[in-house]
């Protein structure tokens, strides 16, 4: 019985092994580097009828190898553009015009045209992005001040120098939350939300210094474009954005600067914000209260005034809430009551605490929005008057 038992489970080792050697035959479905067109960044434009622009920056391999030697590791980049459909007829089509196989998931940036953006049914094109399976959910998403695939140009002299290429540059602008920081997945998300309505970080050419010419500019975030299902409405440009992404608990290292009454100037970087939306439903009013605490350190003192008083302080206080109450006022005004968008997430607090109620509304709450108060409360500490306790004005004095 033991040798019998012995035998079985020799054979039984051997099945085993040949069975995972099949799992050690190679990658069926891999792609060779040299044969591999890598999409660094694309643009989305309306064309005549329903078609779309597909435009995308692609790697030019030989230069990347022969760029490290010169150090620095720069490269070059073409772009090719075909006329389709939607996406994926105009990748087809794009394909067609390159000797290499496209290859989407290095592609950090896509970039939606204005003019296809006020034209809406982006979401049809967004599909495209969300279903195949190279393309990445968290790539960013912007919309440009005019035709996208003219940022997209070839020569590396039009990205920012500190960067490889446009779609890298724009990431990290995005990443430092100096406006509206979206992904792929996050639009797609805001489109299915209560509210239905969603932002993107608009973007254009500006000038890297005074009097540059236009091959020398560089492209740059210079406000939020407003969306209402997947159509832009409207767009606001990147003060106002500030006091958006305040009542959205997105702001980031952003710094505050107020006047004094002489014209003088006091910038508080604040180092923590946080922003709670409490809506409340009495007596058939819808009222929303913007709670927000803020923190941060004195990083410039352009004034005479002593920040370690504590009179002081609370005077600096009130006047960083008075800065930050208008430009959210400023956002409500012109968001909610000029474009009448909820970007502001009041829909999705209004549905946690009043579910019963949302039910009635959801189908009409563009008709509720108008009537919805908002109240703002803040309160801002000045944790540390910075590394000099005593104002510059005054030293040598």
């Amino acid at each position: 019985m033991i040798p019998l038992l012995v035998h079985f489970m020799k054979t039984f080792t051997i099945l085993l092994f040949l069975l995972a050697s099949f799992l050690l035959s190679g990658c069926w479905d891999r792609r060779e580097v040299n044969g591999t067109a890598l999409v660094l960044s694309a643009a989305i434009d309306k064309e005549k009828g329903k078609n779309i622009r597909l435009t995308v920056q692609v790697l030019i391999p030989r230069s990347a190898s022969s760029g490290q030697q010169g150090g620095g590791g720069a490269y070059e980049v073409l772009a090719r553009s075909a006329i389709g459909e939607n996406m994926a007829d105009a990748a087809s089509k794009l394909q067609m015009k390159l000797t290499r196989k496209i290859f989407w998931g290095h592609c950090e940036t896509y970039i939606i045209g204005e003019k296809l953006a006020k034209a809406g049914g982006i979401h049809k094109q967004i599909d495209f992005l969300l279903r195949h399976p190279e393309p990445r959910e968290r790539a960013h998403l912007y919309v440009s001040n005019g035709k996208a695939e003219e940022l997209l140009e070839k020569k590396q002299s039009n990205t920012d120098a500190l960067e490889t290429n446009e779609g890298e540059s724009l990431r990290k602008l995005s990443e430092m939350r100096f406006g509206a920081n979206v992904t792929v997945k996050d639009f797609e998300q805001m489109l299915i939300s209560d509210s239905g309505a969603a932002l993107l970080p608009l973007i254009k050419k500006v000038p890297s210094m005074l009097g540059m010419k236009r091959e020398e500019m560089i492209t740059s975030i210079t406000g939020t474009a407003i969306f209402k299902k997947d159509k832009m409405v409207g767009q606001i440009d990147i003060n106002v954005t500030r006091g958006l992404m305040w009542l959205r608990n997105e702001i980031e290292a952003t710094g505050v600067t107020v006047s004094t009454k002489k014209g003088e100037t006091i910038t508080l970087d604040p180092l923590q914000a946080r922003t709670k939306l409490l809506p409340t439903i009495k007596n058939g009013k819808w009222i929303i209260l913007a709670k927000i605490t803020s923190e941060g350190t004195i990083i410039q003192n352009g004034t005479n005034l002593d920040v370690m008083s504590h009179t002081i302080t609370k005077r600096i206080e009130k006047d960083i809430e008075k800065d930050i109450k208008q430009r959210i006022n400023l956002s409500v005004k012109q968001v909610k009551k000029g474009m009448n968008v909820d970007a502001f997430g009041f829909a999705e607090a209004f549905h946690r605490k009043y579910p019963k109620e949302w039910e009635k509304v959801k189908n009409h709450w563009g008709e509720i929005l108008p009537q919805v108060e908002v109240k703002i409360n803040i309160n801002t500490k000045v944790r540390l008057p910075g590394l000099s306790t005593t104002p510059a004005v005054l030293k040598g004095r």
